[in-house]
């Protein structure tokens, strides 16, 4: 596999789409985004894919969301929670299925690893039912165990979430 890595750790993975006519990039969230970003996140969480978020909460911390704008509509988010102690949470990463295919899932995850390190973090986790897409970006599997045990603060257990998610950590 030819992957491009930066010397940080940081991979590449090659899925940023060529130019096309569309218009898409990835922006900082403003308080008017937090309907789509709920939308964005909507199906995810009915399918136990990701967490729930409330309006109130992502409107609370919206300057830590980052959005994937696509010709003027909202199409994909993502979070990074900081816990303090250099740690951090790459959390809600999604984009409509309307949308894959485009790089901005991977733009997203820039956005959020660009802004942990210019906020001094050295760990970033995600957990994920999907390894693999976090693999290809630079993040290393660790143990469910081994995370610590603050970035379990707020998830409580769903009576149908299967429990099986991945743990994956990116060292900045």
């Amino acid at each position: 596999m030819n992957e491009k890595q930066d010397p940080s750790g940081l991979r590449l993975a090659g899925t940023i789409a060529a130019v096309t006519s569309d218009s898409s990039y990835v922006r900082r969230a403003r308080s008017r985004d937090v309907d789509a970003i709920l939308d964005v996140i909507g199906t995810y969480v009915e399918q136990h894919v990701l967490l729930p978020r409330t309006r109130e909460e992502i409107l609370d911390h919206i300057g830590t969301w980052w959005v994937a704008d696509l010709n003027g509509d909202v199409v994909g988010c993502a979070a990074l929670r900081d816990f303090g102690d250099g740690l951090g949470e790459l959390r809600s990463l999604s984009v409509v299925v309307e949308a894959h295919g485009r790089g901005l899932g991977e733009s997203l995850v820039h956005a959020v690893v660009r802004e942990a390190r210019k906020q001094g973090m050295s760990r970033l986790f995600a957990i994920t039912a999907n390894p693999g897409y976090f693999g290809r970006h630079g993040f290393v599997e660790t143990e469910m165990a081994g995370v610590p045990e603050v970035l379990h603060v707020d998830r409580v257990p769903w009576p149908r979430r299967s429990g099986t998610g991945h743990a994956m950590e990116l060292a900045l």
